[in-house]
């Protein structure tokens, strides 16, 4: 059980104390001293195989300013020592501490200050459960591999490290597994009823939050906000199917669906556009420039669902088109592109992380699909790899 870092004040940091609530695998009470922001060298190997083990067992928090007994109770409520002034320099330090002593880097780390009536802080760290686990200690010389126990923290043996190892490979297989089996039914027109047959491009946006088992979002929070829309379009359906929630437009003649987006019951956001990639003119592709700023467009809105839905990253991005043989595309007023030359094009997959920006992420996804159409890459980023308007 989490604390609720919203609501904590020192009187509910009393509580803890008054309801003698124990020490446990997702809690952790500390007495550090940060004065002037200051994180002592005494300490810094300590605190960071603290958040190692959090990260390689369920996640959890560290109250740092209240003291405990030799039964892992909480005594008092001491402090930090620092104040609300050294926060951003104890902060910047810790992160700069955290990126140089855990690898791979663990994101997702939250860190809540909460002020007493003498002005000092109470620290709260909140460290996720990693998906990128197992994370390890580097002390210079070694990598040092840490889990959580009722009592504390204990070095990962070799079962523990197996686990965790497979874990992550299976994570990066299932996600493949997923993307083959959607690009499978998308060329079978078999994910909607009337579904285009034509060329099509498709986005993957997938969590790795998604394939922890029991993580669900709320679907029905999808339908409000004005967050989740196709690519291309004005004029939408909705309807709730096997896989989630699904909005999309279908012609109003042929009742063929050319652009859809599909919310999955665990967070995985796929999109279909047929609209753009096939129905412009035989065999051509909208403004190929255009068309990525639409998509980039979708995906920034579709960051905003996930993060109200409470979808945390890393995520992966990839994109695909399929049907694709023949087609070509223009960019702006220059010669047209040369065609494609395979039916099903899938591009580099982009890791979207908390550190990152989406430009970052959605770069080598639109490189590589613009080097189907004989393109050296993207003409959409500046010189330092930022997303630029067409």
């Amino acid at each position: 059980m989490y604390l609720d870092i919203t609501s904590l004040t020192e009187e509910t940091l009393q509580n803890l104390i008054r309801d003698k609530v124990f020490e446990n695998k997702e809690l952790e009470y500390k007495d550090y001293s940060f004065v002037g922001g200051k994180i002592d060298d005494k300490i810094k190997d300590k605190f960071m195989q603290e958040i190692v083990a959090f990260s390689n067992t369920y996640g959890g928090q560290v109250v740092i300013g209240i003291k405990e007994n030799q039964d892992h109770l909480p005594t008092e409520i001491c402090g930090t020592g620092a104040v609300i002034g050294d926060f951003d320099i104890w902060l910047s330090s810790f992160r700069q501490i955290v990126l140089s002593r855990i690898r791979p880097h663990l994101h997702g780390i939250e860190c809540t200050p909460i002020k007493l009536q003498n002005g000092c802080l109470v620290i709260i760290i909140t460290v996720p459960k990693s998906l990128a686990r197992p994370h390890s200690f580097w002390n210079g010389n070694k990598d040092e591999f840490f889990i959580r126990s009722a009592n504390g923290i204990a070095y990962m043996d070799i079962d523990d490290l197996r686990k965790s190892f497979l874990y992550s490979d299976s994570i990066q297989t299932r996600i493949q597994y997923f993307k083959r089996d959607r690009v499978s039914l998308l060329l079978g027109g078999e994910t909607m009823q009337n579904l285009s047959n034509k060329g099509k491009f498709v986005i993957h946006i997938i969590p790795e939050w998604s394939f922890e088992s029991g993580n669900l979002v709320d679907l029905i929070e999808s339908e409000h906000g004005g967050l989740f829309w196709p690519i291309s379009g004005s004029t939408f359906d909705t309807r709730y199917n096997s896989d989630g929630y699904c909005i999309f437009h279908a012609d109003f003649q042929s009742h063929i669906v050319e652009t859809y987006s599909q919310l999955f019951h665990n967070g995985i956001i796929e999109a279909m556009e047929a609209n753009l990639f096939a129905n412009y003119k035989p065999n051509q592709v909208y403004d190929w420039s255009r068309f990525q700023e639409l998509v980039y467009k979708a995906i920034s809105s579709y960051e905003q669902l996930l993060h109200q839905l409470g979808v945390p990253k890393p995520w992966h991005i990839s994109g695909s088109f399929l049907n694709a043989r023949g087609y070509f595309t223009t960019h702006r007023d220059w010669l047209n592109s040369r065609p494609i030359e395979r039916d099903v094009i899938q591009s580099q997959e982009g890791i979207w992380n908390d550190d990152m920006s989406l430009s970052q992420a959605i770069k080598p996804v639109f490189d590589t699909l613009s080097n189907a159409f004989g393109y050296n890459g993207s003409f959409c980023f500046d010189e330092a790899g930022n997303f630029k308007q067409p």
